[in-house]
């Protein structure tokens, strides 16, 4: 009997031991006792203050707000960004997710946040019989435009290549050929995202309809963390011309003056925007049709024929080659390698006060896709910008206004005026979250390079400052999430207008705590460096390195209890 008693015992002991095992083995963030310790057992990447390559890590494109983020992670599947939220959540800290790293304010690295770096999930898988793809919520449009036209495929959204996917769609998406099908978001068909409490959720036209509206245009940073979307795809068009008109403004109010008045009303097919600089003016189109249907187009206005004008069109460019063709300074359609930035595209990053950044002509490696060569690497930007639309109207003296503002244009300054119109007049502002739709006829985008040096960037924002004071009220008021201003006075409105309230009440819903709180795209105020959010003083000491660690439960704590039981019966046996 007694050897009976044993052989239980013993066999009692082994299952415990599995129990705690498999205990163990759970995912409990709270049983950890340092944010690196949990981060760690996520088995995501990290990079932390004290690492080679914090410096990089911590900034995204845009590098004129440098924040002081703990730590960034580079999550590789949806699991990891799920238990990389809890974690955040049970030390804390503020999960900040990052996809293209554009923001220019800083948004995506916050001060005492977790980074949540999504660049890695970056899958693409085509259906082709129903012209749909699933892909990873971090990808960068330029290789996801590769992998699509791959298949034949294309979608709506912007020329710049580093940009993330998921960034374009939180706000808006507008790119080549909008006029023609829409924004970036209005492609989306379905989103799998993490929410605040590190859940799952599908998002669609039918499941959670609400958060699926304001995840199309509504922002980036709030309401979850995309991980995959389900795209309706476009078939790449069989006929196409890009075109590039330059002038050195001999004759700009006459060019600005027949471009107003023009482009707006022009046909659904083409694309088109005025740049202009310290030393020329451009205007580049896209146009779906032939060089011969597009001079039938543009030559009434008399735009290719305006003072010194000298017109550069292809209609022999590949899909790929026409999308390189806004890149590439030489305006050439060769230089397809351009759109293969892989997952690190960025040049180095100098150090916590932003400086006048250098070309780093080093290629990318992470990530490229084989057989389109590789993008050289791209110099983050210390820019200032600005983002107005426009209605339809505008009077001769405020033309005249404009021209005299760019006459001045500050060195190195860019502004560009890009056509809205098309599909998009005809849609309802409340279609998705991104609300400049019906009545909006043009955007302006202005930047201005700084260089850190307070003394030497006094001019060039002393000079978009009075863009902003003079134009600003002849806009509609609106700006574009895409282009975040701290400036602005109120920005939820000028974001997202008539939607603003609707994306309040969707935010509260499915984050209620205000988990995910970086920017200032709802008007919230982001988190002090005392609050219960980021609890640690400003400039101290982040928490200690990684480390592995015992993690204990509470279950864990019952299952030891009942070993040490059973360890004293067999003692006494």
């Amino acid at each position: 009997m007694g050897s009976i008693k044993r052989v239980w015992c013993i066999s009692l002991f082994l299952y415990l031991i599995l129990l705690v095992g498999t205990s163990i083995a759970d995912f409990v963030p709270g049983s950890y006792l340092t944010l690196p310790q949990c981060i760690a057992a996520t088995e995501a990447s990290a990079v932390y203050p004290n690492d080679p390559g914090w410096q990089d890590a911590k900034v995204g494109e845009r590098i004129r707000i440098q924040r002081r983020p703990v730590v960034v992670t580079y999550p590789i599947n949806t699991t990891q960004v799920q238990w990389l939220v809890q974690c955040a959540n049970s030390f804390k800290r503020m999960p900040d997710p990052r996809n293209g790293g554009h923001s220019n304010i800083g948004s995506s690295s916050m001060d005492n946040s977790v980074v949540i770096d999504i660049s890695y999930m970056d899958s693409v898988v085509i259906d082709a019989a129903t012209q749909t793809a699933v892909v990873g919520g971090g990808i960068r449009l330029g290789p996801l435009y590769i992998e699509l036209d791959k298949a034949g495929f294309t979608i709506i959204s912007a020329n710049h290549p580093t940009v993330g996917l998921s960034g374009a769609i939180a706000s808006g998406g507008f790119g080549l050929q909008s006029r023609k099908y829409g924004v970036t978001g209005d492609l989306a068909l379905e989103a799998e995202v993490v929410t605040a409490d590190g859940s799952v959720l599908i998002a669609n036209a039918i499941t959670n309809p609400d958060l699926f509206w304001a995840l199309r245009g509504g922002g980036g940073g709030k309401y979850g963390i995309v991980t995959q979307w389900k795209l309706q795809l476009i078939p790449i068009w069989a006929k196409f011309t890009v075109f590039n008109i330059i002038y050195f403004y001999t004759g700009f109010e006459e060019v600005l003056t027949n471009f107003w008045n023009w482009a707006y009303g022009s046909l659904d097919d083409i694309s088109v925007s005025l740049i202009f600089t310290n030393n020329e003016i451009n205007i580049q189109g896209h146009f779906l049709g032939g060089e011969k249907d597009l001079h039938g187009i543009v030559d009434p206005t008399g735009l290719f024929k305006v003072g010194n004008a000298k017109a550069v069109k292809h209609n022999d460019c590949t899909h790929l080659g026409s999308r390189a063709y806004f890149i590439d300074k030489d305006k050439t359609c060769d230089k397809i390698y351009l759109l293969n930035v892989g997952t690190s595209p960025f040049g180095p990053n100098y150090g916590d006060v932003p400086t006048l950044q250098t070309a780093d002509v080093t290629p990318v490696t992470e990530g490229v896709i084989e057989g389109y060569g590789a993008a050289l690497k791209q110099q983050r930007e210390n820019v200032k910008t600005k983002s107005m639309f426009f209605a339809k109207e505008l009077s001769v003296e405020n033309i005249t206004t404009i021209t005299e503002l760019a006459k001045t244009m500050a060195y190195g300054a860019h502004a560009e005026l890009t056509t809205y119109g098309g599909i998009l007049e005809t849609q309802l502002t409340d279609l998705t979250a991104f609300p400049h739709r019906n009545g909006v006829a043009y955007h302006l985008l202005l930047e201005v390079p700084l260089t850190g040096n307070a003394t030497i960037d006094e001019p060039a924002l002393n000079y978009i400052n009075t863009w902003e004071e003079t134009l600003r009220p002849l806009s509609n008021g609106g700006s574009y999430v895409g282009y975040e201003d701290e400036d602005l006075t109120n920005p939820g409105l000028s974001y997202f207008g008539g939607n603003l309230e609707t994306l309040k009440q969707i935010d509260s819903k499915y984050d209620p705590n205000n988990v995910f709180n970086a920017g200032q795209s709802l008007n919230q105020t982001t988190p002090s460096l005392t609050t219960d959010k980021c609890p640690f003083i400003a400039g101290g000491d982040p928490p200690g390195r990684r480390s592995t660690g015992v993690k204990i439960n509470e279950n864990s704590l019952v299952y030891i209890t009942q070993i040490l039981l059973t360890i004293v019966l067999l003692i006494n046996l």
